[in-house]
């Protein structure tokens, strides 16, 4: 049951072709042996993620186990990407679902119908419990660090290694590397998974969920990319 208030809307869904609509109270999961069947590539799973409308919003959610998702806002550029058993709200009215399996890459298209969606004014989180995590508090440093990854993934299409980005702010790498691992503690205590822990976490996995964790929560946004453009500039001016 809706109890947001929110009216869901309906979601379409193309893939090469194939039109799936989507109404509020449905859902439809892609993958080798899915509802929605994209290919017989043997290294793709047999269900790689699910569209499903929960308290007035659609999510993305991954159900693979190694895939990670990126769901790609059409009209803002914004990238946003999503490790395995992890959900996102389809914010963006037009938006792109991308996925690799084995050497292939493959792409959903989507349409979103209904009301526009932005953070919570009032700072409520809505949505389950899964991603129930926008209430942590960061300190300027650590805003700032979090604010550097998003700025290094636009610019560099990735997230560059720490001792790179200790640099740009002009921190050492073991303040990098401590603020980083506070940030993750932090997030590893709200419930966020994949950020301390797990067996064969990488450091550029803990990262990218840092960094996915921000960007759903609107922790970060490109206005705080000023803040980037600062702390570099302190460190690129003689003295600084």
């Amino acid at each position: 049951m809706n109890t947001s208030g929110r009216e869901t809307g309906t979601l379409a869904l193309d893939y090469l072709g194939e039109i799936r609509e989507l109404a509020p109270g449905t859902d439809l999961t892609f993958g080798r042996a899915a509802d929605l069947v994209m290919d017989e590539n043997h290294f793709m799973h047999r269900v790689v993620g699910r569209f499903v409308a929960r308290e007035g919003i659609w999510w993305l959610q991954n159900l693979g186990t190694r895939s990670r998702l990126q769901m790609l806002d059409n009209t803002s550029g914004t990238l946003l990407e999503l490790a395995p058993g992890q959900q996102l709200p389809v914010v963006a009215t037009d938006f792109t679902v991308r996925f690799s399996a084995g050497p292939t890459n493959y792409e959903i298209l989507g349409h979103r119908e209904g009301e526009p969606l932005r953070a919570d004014d009032t700072g409520d989180v809505v949505g389950t419990a899964t991603v129930d995590f926008g209430d942590v508090p960061l300190s300027p440093e650590q805003h700032l660090l979090v604010v550097a990854l998003f700025e290094s993934k636009l610019r560099t299409g990735r997230i560059e290694g720490g001792s790179v980005m200790a640099r740009r702010l002009g921190w050492s790498a073991n303040k990098y590397n401590r603020k980083l691992d506070v940030v993750c503690e932090k997030l590893h205590r709200a419930g966020v998974p994949g950020v301390k822990g797990e067996v064969g976490l990488s450091a550029d996995g803990r990262r990218e969920t840092v960094l996915t964790w921000a960007l759903t929560n609107g922790v970060v946004t490109r206005s705080d990319l000023r803040l980037v453009r600062a702390a570099t500039s302190q460190v690129d001016t003689p003295g600084g």
